[in-house]
């Protein structure tokens, strides 16, 4: 993908990423799940199964709603989004983290949505929720220094105790 530049709309910036996933196969996506159900596979048994199944779910709905948009979307990046949007992008990761980093910006930049699904339960039987104008996650300020987790880009806000 080339640079996102500074002042780009959020159209210009769904179809870049519709090109970015234009040329993902189902064996891309079936490879995917192999890869989340590996990275989850020390997660508590009873709470395992229903996270996987919610988290692999929302994934291909948010990736086939993007193949498929043709919403127009009003405004421009954020000088700060942009910088986010291109740490995301960069090629250097592989497919399946690509893939995930696309529908990451997506549902973040364009949906306005947290990475997450608000429902989505968490160990110790927590979740995101909203309030009706703002979404707030019970395990982001945990995660918010692992270079690995996506927290940092999520719009949901942190609770703090």
């Amino acid at each position: 993908m080339t640079e996102v530049y500074s002042g780009i709309s959020l159209n210009d910036l769904r179809i870049l990423l519709k090109q970015e996933v234009n040329e993902v196969t189902l064996e891309d996506l079936y490879d995917l799940s192999i890869h989340f159900n590996e990275e989850t596979k020390y997660l508590p048994r009873e709470y395992k199964k229903e996270y996987i199944d919610s988290v692999l779910n929302v994934i291909i709905k948010r990736f086939a709603l993007l193949k498929n948009d043709t919403e127009n979307y009003e405004g421009y990046l954020e000088l700060d989004q942009i910088d986010n949007v291109n740490k995301l992008l960069k090629h250097e990761s592989t497919l399946i983290n690509h893939i995930l980093n696309v529908i990451v910006v997506y549902t973040t930049y364009l949906r306005k949505k947290p990475i997450h699904k608000p429902g989505t339960v968490f160990p110790g039987r927590v979740s995101i929720y909203c309030d009706g104008k703002n979404y707030f996650c019970p395990v982001k300020k945990y995660h918010m220094d692992n270079d690995k987790a996506l927290c940092k880009y999520c719009i949901a806000q942190a609770i703090e105790e």
